[in-house]
């Protein structure tokens, strides 16, 4: 009885540790966003250097999901979630850096860091969770980036503000992920496998996962919705700011309040998606209607004027956004003869590719700002991507008889 309650403890402290890094990293990273026009005014920089800041993170993940991999491979899921989330606090060092190639180099060790942190949250939650209460932590655990973007929209300025600096705002949140890796070497723990035999199979496994249906039908259906999450927290604050043409006192509002309920509405969606599927509704047509309605939803919230009508499709298309979740990021895990070591190749190589796709993305909606002076464009290239996407991905996904059934 005592080793349950010891073991449901660690199982709590590990759940803990895996959502928090990658909530505070997420704070870090979309704080850039948020604090682009003192950025920009600092360092004498245009939209699309302001935006590398941000973007470098997403190109350091692209090498950053391999980098797992190998991680993974090398030391395990403890040790190896362990070295690489260390990454994400070289941030520390920003206070002493004033040139924009030092901040760049930074940033892209934070970005490595960071992608280990969202590979392994499902292979550790698979790892330590039944498959009962499984799906409701992996939807759980994929909000932990939304409540670092939330963080980040609501108090980047007055955490900035407070230190008087915004490289010491940046610095705090690789201080607290120092703090969360450190607790993480004294809870974590490795599968009891043999690990021989284990390694014997990783470069067949990563080739699986190079050559799955799964694989790639999860890269083209995401390469929409992540492209219009990361526009949420990258360009809408100065969307409104500088381009929607509100008042100032609209501006100033609108800029902090629209990104900051769709990512709060994003939290809950996942959660009422898990009602649907435990009613058995096929995840294929959930990720179609999930990804038309968002796409709806982000064009009323962007292209109407009238706040109050903003601020509710601001809310659906969040919850919209993150409906499809417990469909989506499941997958891996419910594969026929699914693992925690299968889980992170089939990630890695998903989040590699993805954020290869959104690195190029952002820089082309960047780059059509700069010459066409509005973000018009920009937007609807990423509505036309999420409708094209969501189409496409619908025959490339496997089947359903490639999956275990519910209730097995």
């Amino acid at each position: 009885m005592q080793n349950l309650f010891l073991f449901n403890l660690q199982r709590i402290g590990v759940a803990f540790i895996i959502f928090s890094v990658y909530a505070v990293c997420s704070a870090s990273w979309a704080s850039t966003g948020s604090l682009m026009p003192l950025i920009k005014s600092d360092l004498g920089l245009d939209n699309q250097q302001a935006t590398l800041i941000t973007s470098i993170i997403i190109i350091a993940k692209i090498f950053g999901a391999s980098f797992t991999a190998f991680l993974v491979y090398k030391f395990g899921l403890k040790k190896g979630y362990f070295l690489g989330c260390l990454l994400i606090s070289s941030g520390v060092f920003l206070t002493f850096v004033e040139s924009y190639l030092g901040i760049l180099i930074i940033r892209f060790l934070m970005g490595l860091g960071s992608a280990c942190a969202l590979v392994c949250l499902v292979p550790i939650t698979q790892q330590w969770f039944e498959k009962k209460s499984l799906h409701f932590m992996i939807s759980f655990n994929t909000n932990s980036n939304i409540v670092g973007y939330i963080i980040a929209l609501l108090f980047a300025e007055s955490i900035s503000n407070y230190f008087g600096n915004w490289r010491y705002s940046l610095s705090f949140y690789a201080w607290i992920n120092l703090v969360l890796i450190i607790l993480w070497i004294f809870i974590g723990k490795d599968e009891n496998k043999d690990i021989k035999q284990e390694k014997t199979s990783d470069k067949k496994e990563f080739l699986s996962a190079l050559k799955s249906r799964l694989t790639w039908g999860m890269i083209v259906f995401y390469m929409g919705p992540i492209l219009f999450l990361n526009s949420i927290f990258t360009f809408l604050p100065t969307f409104y700011a500088e381009y929607a043409g509100f008042t100032k006192e609209l501006a100033d509002i609108a800029k902090k309040e629209i990104p900051a309920l769709a990512n709060f509405a994003i939290i809950f969606g996942p959660f009422i998606g898990l009602y649907f599927k435990r009613k058995g509704y096929s995840f294929k047509i959930m990720l179609l209607i999930g990804s038309l309605c968002m796409l709806i939803s982000g064009i009323c919230m962007l292209f109407l004027e009238k706040l109050i009508i903003i601020q509710i499709f601001a809310v659906l298309s969040g919850l919209f956004f993150s409906l499809w979740w417990p469909f989506f990021f499941n997958l891996p895990s419910e594969l026929k003869n699914a693992s925690p070591q299968r889980s992170a190749y089939i990630m890695s190589t998903f989040w590699s590719i993805t954020f290869t796709l959104l690195a190029l993305n952002l820089e082309l909606v960047s780059f059509s700002v700069d010459k066409t002076h509005s973000f018009t464009l920009g937007f609807v290239y990423t509505f036309v991507l999420i409708f094209v996407s969501a189409i496409a991905s619908q025959f490339i996904l496997p089947k359903k008889d490639h999956f275990i059934e519910r209730g097995k």
